[in-house]
């Protein structure tokens, strides 16, 4: 949860409160959104995170400010075939990254396979352009470790949270939807150490802090919760 402490100035305030509220958001990129009617809905909003009375005139001004920074670019309704996704969250996981050239990625995997009927779950693994990418829970990486040994360019990030987010057919087709979910979770504060988007799914890396967070922001988008559309942004406990 952000602690503001009444510090922020009210335009602060305006910028945070659209920015966080991704339909207002859109609709204000698209020019479609009443300036009084919106500030009169932000107005008690602003008043916590500023800690000061803004008149509806204050806000007003504030908010077209605000909009005259935004595109016109249209995206699609990703927030609405969203509803339609499930959401996972593993703590404890290790982010490997194996550099090597692409002629070595056949030894590479061949030589991590042989400990896989050992692990509790099939890794994700991700074969980039000049390394190898694979994420796997913490205990599962105790086993791999001794196969990595030799390799001199593998890195890890470990304590590190993994959310699976399992897409509709519908969303999956969506234009911009990859794009939608990391905005939406930039713009809450989570930061995305790696993001993969595979057949139906999307797999993001996080810090282990931001895992609780995270899942909060895309589980209310899920299932249209409306305290994060009011802008109570408060992670389940």
């Amino acid at each position: 949860m952000t602690v503001h402490g009444n510090s922020v100035s009210v335009p602060e305030a305006v910028r945070e409160i659209l920015t966080r509220n991704y339909p207002i958001y859109q609709c204000l990129k698209m020019k479609l959104m009443n300036f009084h009617s919106l500030a009169e809905l932000i107005q008690p909003q602003v008043k916590q995170l500023s800690g000061r009375e803004a008149t509806i005139n204050t806000l007003v001004v504030a908010i077209k400010r605000f909009s005259d920074t935004l595109s016109n670019d249209k995206s699609p309704d990703a927030s609405r075939v969203l509803k339609d996704a499930r959401i996972s969250l593993s703590s404890g996981i290790v982010d490997v990254t194996i550099r090597a050239p692409k002629t070595q990625f056949s030894t590479i995997i061949k030589e991590l396979s042989e400990v896989w009927s050992d692990l509790s779950e099939f890794p994700h693994l991700f074969p980039l352009s000049n390394s190898i990418k694979l994420i796997l829970p913490g205990e599962d990486y105790a086993l791999v470790r001794g196969k990595l040994e030799h390799l001199r360019e593998a890195t890890t990030q470990e304590n590190v949270a993994k959310l699976t987010l399992n897409l509709s057919p519908r969303a999956e087709m969506t234009p911009g939807i990859a794009s939608y979910i990391t905005e939406l979770l930039f713009r809450n504060g989570v930061n995305i150490l790696d993001a993969f988007l595979g057949y139906g799914d999307i797999i993001m890396v996080v810090d282990d802090r931001d895992g609780p967070l995270a899942y909060d922001v895309l589980q209310g988008e899920i299932h249209g919760s409306a305290k994060w559309r009011s802008g109570n942004h408060e992670p389940a406990r």
